[in-house]
């Protein structure tokens, strides 16, 4: 796989990341938190900011490293335990899957 091209999964999934936070911050209604809640919420506002622009950077970075060689990631994507996440990372399509692989949270 090339590095490029595992640039721009990783933004993809935390693009997805990003986007569920952002639907989480849709649920918090400040007005109604105790203090500590806010303060809570505030630090989530921080994660979704944090994976958005790290998002853009990976995203923006990746064509940097086009023509680059090639490189063997079986293993390490192997080590990955939420196996739809592997998944998407290989680039396969559900039915390419694996069968019997289980997501642990």
């Amino acid at each position: 796989m090339s590095a490029q091209l595992l640039l721009e999964r990783l933004a993809d999934e935390l693009a997805r990341l990003a986007s569920a936070a952002v639907r989480l911050e849709g649920l918090i209604a400040p007005s109604v938190l105790e203090p500590e809640a806010l303060i809570v919420a505030q630090s989530h506002d921080l994660l979704s900011q944090t994976v958005a622009e790290l998002e853009g950077f990976v995203r923006a970075s990746a064509p940097t490293f086009a023509g680059g060689e090639d490189r063997d990631l079986q293993a390490q994507l192997s080590a990955i335990r939420l196996s739809a996440l592997a998944t998407r990372l290989r680039g396969w399509t559900e039915a390419e899957a694996q069968a019997g692989e289980v997501d642990l949270f």
